[in-house]
């Protein structure tokens, strides 16, 4: 009896032992902690996971539905390097349009009524004042900065034209194309008022008529089936 007893009590305190095991097992409170971080996955009747959040589109890259798509170049250079000012409008007689395009030491202007008569001038830019000339030496070009238009006249020949024009951003600007066309040379040189409407002259063998029109959302005009790309002046290019 003393040894079924003593077989008894120990199978007791085995057991009790091996049950102490399995409750800190059970509670996490067992040397050697073995705790494991909570569960990502939302708890059932819990609100769902968020989705993952949206990679930022690129500067420059936001094209949404029935926008022109943005393939990193804005359609038709609108605006050349290091350009400070733009200016567009009409001349007080209402005769000629104007356009000019300002960088930090140079400017170009160009006066035209948009069938045969026209002006393409440059020069210096410094502070507010601007003086330009025509690469024949007859046109001239007079304008001053103030409250954020620039007023002024341009000459040519016979004519003189007083003008006070308002500061504009692309694609409202000065533009030109060149290319050969067939056996033809052509140029243009075409104005873009804010509202889109547009100016100019094209020159074909040294043969003036008003431009044709520019499809803004695209870079290039059309010329007896050949294409041109049109292209914001540049400081050297006149």
């Amino acid at each position: 009896m003393t040894r079924r007893k003593l077989l008894i009590a120990l199978i007791t305190v085995l057991t009790l032992a091996l049950t102490a095991v399995v409750t800190d097992i059970a509670t996490g409170f067992i040397t050697g902690d073995r705790t494991q971080a909570p569960s990502a996955a939302p708890r059932p009747g819990g609100p769902p996971a968020a989705a993952p959040t949206a990679a930022a589109p690129e500067a420059g890259n936001t094209g949404g539905a029935g926008d022109t798509p943005v393939t990193g170049e804005t359609p038709a250079a609108f605006v050349a390097p290091d350009e400070k000012a733009r200016y567009v409008g009409t001349s007080d007689d209402g005769r000629f349009t104007i356009a000019v395009v300002v960088w930090a030491t140079r400017a170009i202007a160009h006066v035209t009524d948009g069938a045969a008569d026209e002006a393409w001038l440059s020069g210096t830019a410094g502070g507010s004042a601007l003086l330009l000339t025509g690469e024949d030496g007859e046109a001239v070009f007079h304008g001053t900065v103030k409250d954020g238009s620039l007023t002024g006249t341009a000459s040519r020949g016979s004519w003189k034209a007083a003008f006070t024009l308002p500061a504009v951003e692309a694609p409202a600007g000065l533009y030109r194309a060149a290319g050969q066309v067939g056996q033809e040379r052509v140029t243009l040189g075409l104005i873009v008022r804010p509202d889109g409407s547009q100016t100019g002259i094209q020159w074909t063998d040294g043969t003036p008529r008003p431009a044709p029109g520019w499809d803004l959302d695209g870079p290039t005009v059309t010329f007896g089936g050949t294409e041109l790309r049109v292209e914001a002046v540049a400081p050297d290019d006149v």
